[in-house]
């Protein structure tokens, strides 16, 4: 019964008929699907013939982290009101992740669930090619018009709720493609390596219709982890990603040709990541309070690391780039150990690596797709390690240095590219 309410769940929080469908409107459906899932699965591991158990895996305790971090970053400063708005925007991806992480406890609901999230991005890139020729979406949402270089207006399609802004669609496309990029690059039959290809396809021209710059890298993100990750050999697998990356950018969107550190954009987001770095030099361990970096910047950082670093301090960044990190370290040691799983890792592993690359350019520190990632990827470990004790994954004192290694270069890099500008 818990995956019946699991695939609700999903289809609640991709779909979102709670946002539209007459009827549904405004009904908890979330929360309704997400909790009973979690009271299934304690019913189904408490029972006394159930060989079923919770998924035990170091992203828990650190996404548990993290959550804390959210609200210490008030609680330093004190502003209680901050702290009841940061639980109440962010418990929902906390329910998420660990509905996620411990609803996946099979290799066939594994199949199930990715296979299901595919097919959802399937109907939302037909949703767009409707909103895309009438102007209005299912959900009789307007599309999302910018102007361009030329002074013209460019119509980005989108979706309702979490995924309202063309960014947050394109974002959950590549995590598609990313899912499927190992099937069609693999041995198995011709007839569903061609269906598999066929909608990658499709799942592109999703992309090209959001006309997301931060869509278009996390793309190029996900081919060059992929090819790297196929080929066991970084230059031949980074020119092949390379490869894919420059055709994104003859191809890809008209916005991709805007990507110029000359433009105006640019400057201006340059001056916001220097205005986040001024934060975190005055509150470096718990930040300015998370939600609070347009108090004191005219817009948001557009790079989910200085939001992070800004408003959460060393800490918050800290356990967000160690769930990371440990999702990676993990999916990796499942292609090394388990080759039932090598596909089904890999794709998590490149969907994930397209996330990083995006949200470089983007402020998308707490959007629900990275912990949606670093769940499936514990979930796909703990699977391979109830099959194989050797695979086995844990965070200990090196890891950490590796994480506090991997801040400060974050860190590092963001001033050189301030100071080069």
């Amino acid at each position: 019964m818990s995956f019946a309410t699991f695939i609700l769940y999903l289809v609640c929080v991709f779909i979102r008929p709670q946002d539209w469908v007459p009827g549904l409107m405004g009904l908890p459906l979330i929360n309704l699907f997400g909790v009973s899932t979690i009271l299934f699965l304690v019913f189904e591991c408490a029972g006394k013939a159930s060989d079923r158990q919770f998924v035990k895996s170091p992203q828990s305790w650190l996404m548990i982290c993290f959550f804390l971090s959210n609200l210490m970053s008030h609680i330093a400063h004190y502003y209680f009101e901050g702290l009841r708005g940061s639980f109440t925007r962010f418990y929902p991806t906390v329910i998420l992740f660990f509905v996620i992480l411990n609803a996946i406890n099979t290799r066939q609901r594994l199949k199930v669930a990715m296979l299901l999230i595919v097919l959802m991005m399937v109907v939302l890139v037909f949703q767009g090619i409707y909103q895309m020729h009438n102007e209005l979406g299912w959900a009789g949402q307007p599309i999302t018009a910018r102007s361009d270089e030329d002074g013209g207006d460019i119509g980005r399609i989108n979706w309702v709720g979490i995924f309202n802004d063309p960014n947050d669609q394109a974002l959950v496309f590549v995590v598609a493609i990313g899912f499927l990029l190992p099937f069609v690059f693999s041995n198995i039959n011709g007839i569903y390596r061609l269906v598999d290809t066929v909608i990658v396809g499709f799942l592109g021209y999703g992309i090209f219709l959001t006309n997301s710059r931060g869509g278009m890298l996390a793309l190029g993100g996900a081919l060059f982890i992929f090819f790297v990750r196929k080929t066991k050999n970084f230059i031949l697998g980074g020119v092949l990603g390379g490869i894919g990356g420059i055709l994104l950018v003859v191809f890809g969107p008209s916005r991709m040709t805007m990507l110029s550190s000359s433009e105006d954009s640019a400057a201006s987001r340059i001056d916001l990541w220097y205005g986040g770095l001024q934060m975190f030099k005055a509150n470096p361990v718990f930040g300015v309070g998370q939600g609070m970096f347009m108090d004191e910047m005219p817009q948001t950082a557009h790079n989910s690391y200085v939001l992070a670093v800004s408003e959460l301090g060393f800490v918050g960044l800290f356990f967000w780039i160690a769930m990371i990190y440990t999702s990676m370290k993990g999916l990796a040691m499942v292609q090394h150990n388990n080759k039932g799983l090598y596909n089904y890792a890999l794709g998590i592993q490149s969907a994930l690596a397209g996330y990083c690359t995006a949200a470089f350019f983007l402020s998308r520190t707490y959007v629900i797709i990275p912990f949606m990632l670093c769940a499936m990827s514990g979930s796909i470990v703990w699977l391979a390690w109830t099959e194989d004790k050797n695979t086995h994954i844990k965070f200990d004192g090196k890891d950490a240095r590796n994480v506090c290694l991997l801040c400060v270069g974050i860190i590092m890099t963001v001033v050189l590219m301030i100071r080069g500008r």
